[in-house]
């Protein structure tokens, strides 16, 4: 067989480290994937692209009334520095930010629900938060067995409202924060943006006889701070190098592309730089296959497929013919194939969701040591995209569409946040 679920497993096992944006870990990582290509005998390089980043040096939140208590804290990554001395202000919860809570907010420091949304970003902006905290995992985590997520205020949000001072807690600590009536506080926040650099590892098989069309397969594979990222997303990283094992051995009709993204996981800035970097092939690609999230071994089997409804209706039937439970829907996905969607290429994500309660993503819990990601898991989504690919490939005609329709295109705009002309 040439393709190995229990080899791809060993890769990822070797790889199971934490790799954030632009860090040292995730260019080794790369780096590996680069000789594991090569060592397969494709044609392969590393594509370097730049990425704001942010340094932390010092954050600090301290409750002042009506009693006084010191919370461990983490910056946002690109956020604004504090004045020297820190900044002392009132506090305020405004939970969701509804326009009542937004009448309380000017010059306050502010906590809100959750993750900071550019919508309610652009609203605390606007009314004149004096800081903005947010809060991370669940009120029932242990201490001992969590940590305090580090963020990062994305372009997106400061290109056009600017920087704000911005901490993040945990959401026990919030909790106690609200529940005890705390009224003023004291914050510090030393931080300093720099650039850094991230990478895509990239690899070619030029088909046998449509040379012209271009299958693009792709995987992201940095994690998030604190996770190993073993099924976000080296799961999806070791699938497709299997597949393109099996596509070095067995010549496609059709050229084939294989992309490892960096960055991911900092707003999709791998895939984003790929397609910038290519947009004079792209008319070429006619599918982009992605997969994000696999191997878990309670879970369900999945595939968004971006493009038109007959695009649905292909996927699924195949699906049905090779015997793989899956449900297909038309929709996008929160991955590397929304560039490509952004460029009129049609995707179809392959994914193998956890069931409620039995997988973890984007915290420590991502590792090998929970047990909830297994080989034969894996090679169910292995499997499933190998034979999907290849008969894709084999196609006379190729049978999905260059379309995609424009309920879907909408959705990818409002993803990326587009301006309405």
């Amino acid at each position: 067989m040439d393709v190995s679920a229990r080899r791809a497993f060993n890769l990822l096992k070797e790889l199971a480290f934490e790799r954030v944006s632009t860090s040292p870990e995730e260019r080794k990582a790369a780096e590996r994937l680069l000789k594991e290509a090569k060592d397969i005998g494709v044609e392969a390089n590393i594509e370097e692209f730049k990425v704001a980043c942010g340094r932390v040096n010092h954050a600090k939140l301290v409750v002042t009334s009506p009693y006084t208590k010191e919370y461990e804290v983490t910056g946002y990554e690109r956020a604004a520095s504090t004045p020297q001395g820190g900044l002392d202000a009132e506090f305020y919860y405004a939970e969701n930010v509804l326009p009542l809570h937004l009448k309380n907010v000017k010059d306050k420091i502010v906590l809100i629900n959750g993750r900071l949304r550019m919508v309610d970003y652009e609203k605390l902006r606007k009314a004149g938060a004096a800081a903005i905290l947010t809060f991370s995992g669940s009120t029932m985590d242990r201490l001992s067995e969590s940590d305090c997520d580090i963020r990062k205020l994305r372009e997106l949000l400061t290109e056009e409202h600017g920087a704000a001072v911005a901490l993040n807690m945990r959401a026990a600590d919030a909790a106690e924060i609200v529940r005890r009536g705390a009224k003023t506080m004291h914050i510090e926040l030393e931080a300093q943006d720099y650039e850094g650099v991230s990478q895509n590892v990239c690899a070619v098989i030029e088909g046998t006889k449509y040379p012209d069309e271009i299958i693009s397969f792709g995987a992201h594979y940095d994690s998030v701070y604190f996770s190993t990222g073993v099924y976000d997303n080296m799961s999806g990283s070791v699938i497709i190098m299997e597949l393109m094992r099996y596509f070095a051995k067995n010549r496609p009709e059709r050229t084939m592309k294989f992309n490892w993204y960096g960055s991911e996981e900092q707003g999709l800035l791998g895939s984003k730089a790929w397609v910038e970097a290519h947009k004079d092939e792209l008319s070429k690609h006619v599918l982009m296959i992605n997969i994000d999230v696999a191997a878990a071994t309670l879970g369900q089997n999945g595939a968004p497929v971006i493009g038109n409804e007959a695009a649905v209706a292909y996927v699924d039937a195949v699906m049905k013919e090779i015997g793989v439970p899956c449900t297909v829907r038309h929709d996008i996905y929160s991955s590397d194939c929304i560039p490509f969607a952004d460029n009129g290429v049609p995707s179809v994500n392959f994914i193998r969701g956890g069931a409620p309660g039995a997988s973890f993503i984007h915290d420590r819990r991502d590792n090998l040591k929970n047990n909830f990601i297994d080989e034969k898991a894996l090679n169910i989504t292995l499997q499933q995209a190998l034979a999907f690919a290849k008969r894709v490939d084999s196609a006379i005609e190729f049978p999905i569409e260059r379309k995609i329709s424009p309920d879907i295109v909408k959705k990818v705009d409002e993803y990326l946040f587009k301006k309405k002309a």
